[in-house]
């Protein structure tokens, strides 16, 4: 199973990119800490960085309403592509494709409205409460009926 989940606040405003069919697709760089004390008994922080990719309708949502420092639940999988870059040299990243985003916090005291989600997105569970608190994520699939 490739799940992972993810409680952190962005290191910087969402990213928007479009491809070359025209979807658009937003980065975000999200910051998670794990604080624990060490065998001197000197307590220390661990944070770790996680490139989060969104796509469609997710994607419009996170970049209108996200900005550096909000706190965000992600659910997703981790994804690894390989391109070429412009002078020929093969490139590799690691990134988490968000399935579920759900915003923690308020935006300055403001809540983000509701959205009516597009065709390839399903409002979760959390239908009903806060508007802060709203998250998407895909439709479900056929694989989602895999009796294993």
């Amino acid at each position: 199973m490739n799940k992972v989940l993810l409680i952190g606040r962005l290191g910087r405003d969402p990213e928007q990119h479009w491809t070359a069919n025209g979807a658009q697709v937003v980065t975000m760089s999200v910051a998670t800490t794990e604080s624990y004390t060490d065998r001197a008994g000197n307590r220390v922080e661990q944070t770790e960085w996680h490139r989060v990719v969104t796509f469609q309708r997710t994607a419009s949502i996170c970049a209108q309403y996200l900005t550096k420092g909000r706190l965000v639940y992600v659910e997703g999988k981790i994804q690894t592509r390989k391109w070429q870059d412009q002078q020929g040299q093969e490139r590799t990243v690691t990134e988490i494709r968000a399935e579920v985003v759900r915003f923690l916090d308020t935006a300055g005291g403001r809540a983000a409205p509701a959205v009516v989600p597009n065709e390839n997105l399903v409002p979760s569970s959390a239908e009903g409460t806060a508007a802060a608190s709203t998250s998407w994520r895909a439709a479900p699939s056929d694989m989602d009926e895999v009796p294993f």
